[in-house]
């Protein structure tokens, strides 16, 4: 087991310590000829490790990484917790609670607090650096000079000459960097200046966002949040406002000021006054983004979200429906605003409309086929609250087969409204295709014959899976005999205990077809011939019988 790291990549094996050291490993069990456990990552997953002596022999895992044959931060995780496992496996004892820091502060003497807060500062700079610019005599200037000297220390410190901070990194430096924002703030509130935090707070940010960090968490988020709640307590709101809408409608600013400004401006103001102003906004962004000559999908996502917000704010100050109408005849190009106006026209009772703007919307946005899709969804709904059978028909046509959409439910729609013969040609015209709920399709007519011939041909463990209630008491023979031959070819390309384990799930599911279990049996028998030397396998083939 010494040698256990050179397994693991250095980046991985470091993941492996973090999940280890966060007590990410559960259930960890010695075995025969290793030991299991479980790891807590993006979901829970299951470890094996299998020893020969003291050497590994191989180890699995059930994510995604290992099973394309790698190394994983999970099973690294596992032998750190391997290697730290007491021999006496004396039961950890229970822990205290921790006292929070005011808790903790509570429980000091007053005649020790100043001898003691005397230690500390000696034996901490930051501590000595955020009393002296709190309580001491230095002047605001030489206040703001030092912050600033102590902000650019905290990227020099982990940046590299390009200005990049890798993974390893990444969250002790944000960290600092959230630390530097709320010891800040306090500084400058304790000396009365909350408008020059706020703004010494968006210089952090700023200087933040000038890094290239390889893997980010949600620190200066959490600690931008708190420095802004702060700030408001103690600072009256209009000016806060107005100082942040400087910086949501900088065209020039680093996208991620603009956004922390425009979040706060939007999230934690309300009232008409305001209201007005981030129409201003909008209105300065839009004028901005058209006159900015960008294209594409990010210009017509941003244009959307920038003219949806506008509405709401619209009819959240009342303004004449006139004026909304207005807002959204010129703004229909956008696919938002036109379901916007859509649903206006529908609650005007303007059904004729609706249904104009939605063949217009189909051929405006042909190249977005999810759009199309919706739209015709919707064309459906109406045709059919007016009884338009015929042009209901050919949307459930143009729907079902130009679209290739909606599924067994759209087609069970088709069936539903058109005449069995009419029925019948199209289901024919379906299977015909290139379509994707063919079996569904043949199931839901009772089309058995046809639908084991597609089963077969697909030559899917999950397909037989699906369709087997369906087919085993009509064709049990060619059900059972499928089920070998994909079982043989898949048994080839198995190559972990996990996949051996499913394998023999379906020998033993063999065994209740008629004659299954002989055929099973031929089968371990078969696979005992050919991979002898696949140790896991022979055992989960002992281990259920065969």
């Amino acid at each position: 087991m010494e040698s256990w790291k050179n397994w693991f990549q250095p980046h991985i094996l470091e993941r492996g310590r973090t999940y280890f050291d966060e007590g990410r490993v559960s259930d960890l069990e010695r075995t025969e000829d290793g030991c299991t456990a479980t790891v807590e990552g993006t979901e829970e997953y299951k470890v094996e490790i299998l020893l020969e002596g003291d050497a590994i022999e191989d180890m699995l895992c059930d994510c995604p990484y290992a099973e394309d044959g790698n190394a994983c931060k999970h099973m690294a995780a596992v032998l750190f917790a391997v290697s730290a496992a007491e021999p006496s496996k004396k039961k950890a004892p229970v822990k205290k609670e921790r006292l929070t820091p005011a808790g903790l502060v509570e429980k000091v003497p007053d005649s020790q607090l100043r001898p003691l807060l005397t230690e500390l500062v000696s034996a901490d700079e930051k501590l000595y650096r955020a009393l002296l610019l709190r309580y001491g005599e230095t002047s605001l200037d030489e206040c703001m000079k030092t912050l600033k000297k102590e902000l650019a220390s905290i990227g020099n410190q982990y940046a590299d000459f390009h200005g990049y901070i890798n993974y390893r990194d990444a969250d002790e430096f944000e960290g600092d960097m959230a630390d530097f924002i709320g010891r800040q703030t306090q500084t400058l509130l304790g000396r009365g200046e909350p408008l020059l935090a706020l703004r010494a707070g968006i210089d952090a940010l700023r200087e933040f966002a000038s890094y290239e960090v390889e893997e980010g968490c949600s620190y200066i988020d959490d600690a931008m949040d708190t420095m802004l709640t702060d700030i408001l307590c103690v600072c009256k709101k209009d000016e806060v406002f107005d100082f942040l809408l400087k910086y949501a409608g900088s065209a020039g600013e680093h996208w991620m000021v603009q956004d922390f400004a425009e979040q706060a401006i939007f999230s934690r103001f309300s009232g008409e006054t305001f209201d007005r102003k981030k129409l201003e906004l909008i209105d300065r962004q839009i004028a901005n983004l058209e006159a900015s000559g960008k294209q594409g999908y990010s210009r017509e996502y941003e244009m959307e979200q920038l003219l949806t917000r506008r509405f709401d704010l619209m009819k959240k100050l009342s303004l004449p429906k006139g004026e909304l109408d207005a807002f959204l005849e010129r703004y229909t190009n956008y696919s938002d605003i036109r379901k916007l106006r859509v649903r206006q026209a529908l609650e005007d009772g303007k059904l004729d409309e609706a249904i104009r703007l939605l063949e217009e919307g189909k051929s405006a946005d042909r190249d977005k086929r999810g759009l199309v899709a919706e739209y015709s969804e919707w064309l459906m709904d109406l045709y059919e609250q007016q009884g338009q059978r015929d042009k209901l028909i050919a949307e459930l046509e143009y729907h079902v087969f130009d679209l290739s959409s909606g599924g067994i439910e759209m087609l069970n729609r088709l069936k539903n409204v058109c005449t069995p013969a009419q029925w019948v040609e199209y289901r024919e015209r379906y299977l015909s295709g290139r379509t994707y709920h063919k079996l569904e399709l043949m199931e839901s007519e009772g089309l058995w014959e046809r639908l084991m011939e597609a089963v077969v041909k697909s030559e899917n463990l999950s397909t037989l899976d699906r369709y087997e209630a369906a087919l085993k008491k009509r064709y049990p023979s060619e059900l059972l005999e499928a089920y070998a031959c994909i079982l043989t070819k898949e048994a080839a390309a198995a190559s972990n205990r996990k996949r051996y384990q499913e394998l023999v799930h379906y020998l033993k599911k063999l065994r209740s077809y008629p004659d299954g279990a002989e055929r099973a049996a031929q089968l371990a028998e078969d696979w005992r011939t050919r991979y002898i030397r696949r140790r896991a396998m022979m055992e989960e083939l002992r281990n259920a019988g065969f």
